[in-house]
């Protein structure tokens, strides 16, 4: 029994020692997508939101929201540059949710640089009438935004 357990023991440790690898694997894409040397970033939410009131979901509630975990993380700031979007388009019973990083770019050919989007993602559905299902779908990108940035920025975070 002594010895079987031991297996148990060395095999997870073993396993999780590769989830940890494999988690805090950076790659040169996701730096492109998300480094910003630890830096804050603002935000921006815009969409139909008279539709969207009519479920009870206001452009506030989706900010407070968003806001309130990036400060959480100490990536916030009105001010900053790099910044998240959120684009929300209720009709009728259906929406769409887009959530996006935006960060500067540099395009090598025109010599130019502005704002590109790097990191995205977002839902379509049907919301029956209920905010929170909305809502939910705003705090778990807001959360594996801020996984995958601080994930990316650990160096610099640190």
């Amino acid at each position: 029994m002594a010895r079987l357990t031991g297996l148990v023991l060395a095999l997870t440790l073993t396993l999780a020692d590769g989830a940890v690898a494999q988690v805090e694997d950076v790659t040169d894409f996701d730096r492109f997508r998300l480094w910003n040397n630890c830096g804050s970033v603002s935000l921006i939410v815009e969409g139909s939101f008279e539709k969207a009131g009519e479920i009870g979901l206001t452009k506030e509630t989706i900010e407070t929201a968003v806001r309130s975990r990036l400060r959480a993380a100490r990536i916030y700031d009105s001010d900053a540059g790099p910044f998240i979007y959120v684009y929300l388009n209720v009709v009728s019973p259906a929406f769409g949710l887009s959530f996006e990083f935006y960060k500067l770019a540099l395009d090598y050919v025109s010599d130019q640089s502005n704002y590109a989007m790097t990191w995205d993602t977002g839902a379509t559905g049907t919301h029956g009438n209920d905010s929170g299902y909305i809502l939910g779908y705003v705090s778990r990108f807001t959360d594996a935004f801020v996984d995958q940035y601080l994930r990316v920025n650990a160096d610099a975070c640190s």
